[in-house]
């Protein structure tokens, strides 16, 4: 007689290596990472989709891609870890004291967020942590580049990080009153097809701008007259009269309540971007990094 025994599965370290192929979108790249062989990454991957009932991800031979199913347990599964590592961090750390290097990245021009007011006050509070802080505008791997925490903007991708979000950020079109007067004020973002723009060539379609028009998010390729690689110079030039800018709030309050800047094309606004921190679950196990999220998640940014 032959007898089978269910194998058990250990769904905690099944979730941890999901999210992890998730993040390296790839088994191969999850089992460097890892240090396990490509076949025990799939069949703990598979495992859970047993052990859930449902297809987590869409294989084929040059991609995979997250299902719906997957979507929605890739949330779970960072919840319950994240909670886990809290869970032991608190335990093994509440008696620690508070030192250590954190690295941190967020895009240019985000101290006018009033980040740096927030990491002031935590420094003085907590003076054994030192601070590294990498403004970049550019996509920043923070795994591979030894980054403890990320500042990022707009809606963030399916992944295995965790983010949560502290603000958001209104973005506006803008232009001079000289401008206006000699191109005359559009009325339909298209427009700015033909229209001179300045424009922000960090950013990821640098020259593709999106709008809302009827409850969807709609896109414009602008007529490029000058690109600059930092948001506070897109914004003098559209000051000086060179062209349309779309730029965040913050960039341009300052100019539009002195009268060098008019928003317009106000009712084809984007809805308020979510401003993150963007962090990997394994890194709370630095206490001074849980304590700095802890500490900006409790206090509202200062402008």
């Amino acid at each position: 007689m032959i007898i089978l025994v269910k194998r058990k599965i250990d769904l905690v370290k099944a979730m941890r290596t999901f999210l992890v192929v998730v993040e390296q979108q790839s088994f191969s790249a999850a089992s460097r990472q890892l240090n396990l062989v490509t076949s025990a990454v799939s069949r703990q991957v598979s495992d859970l989709e047993k052990h859930f009932g449902c297809q987590l991800l869409y294989r084929t031979t040059r991609a995979m891609h997250l299902t719906a199913e997957g979507r929605y347990y890739l949330e779970q599964f960072k919840d319950v870890i994240m909670r886990l590592d809290n869970l032991e961090t608190n335990a093994h750390q509440r008696q620690k004291r508070i030192a250590g290097h954190i690295r941190l990245t967020a895009p240019f021009n985000s101290g006018h967020l009033g980040v740096q007011y927030l990491l002031s006050d935590f420094l003085k509070q907590y003076p054994e942590v030192k601070l590294s802080w990498m403004l970049v505008n550019r996509y920043v791997n923070i795994v591979e580049e030894g980054i403890d925490l990320a500042i990022r903007v707009g809606e963030l991708p399916d992944s295995s990080l965790i983010g949560r979000k502290i603000d958001e950020m209104k973005v506006l079109f803008v232009a001079s009153p000289n401008y206006l007067e000699q191109h005359g004020v559009p009325s339909h973002p298209k427009e700015l097809m033909t229209l001179p723009c300045v424009i922000d060539n960090s950013n990821r379609q640098p020259g593709k701008w999106r709008y809302i028009e009827g409850k969807k998010e709609q896109h414009v390729n602008v007529n490029i007259a000058i690109e600059v690689n930092q948001g506070e110079l897109v914004a003098q030039f559209a000051a000086s009269g060179h062209g349309v800018a779309q730029l965040p709030e913050f960039l341009v309050q300052p100019l539009i309540e002195s009268g060098e800047l008019i928003p317009l094309l106000t009712e084809f606004n984007l809805t308020p971007l979510p401003v993150s921190l963007v962090y990997p679950a394994n890194r709370l196990i630095n206490p001074a990094l849980k304590a700095l999220i802890d500490y900006i998640l409790e206090h509202p940014l200062k402008e």
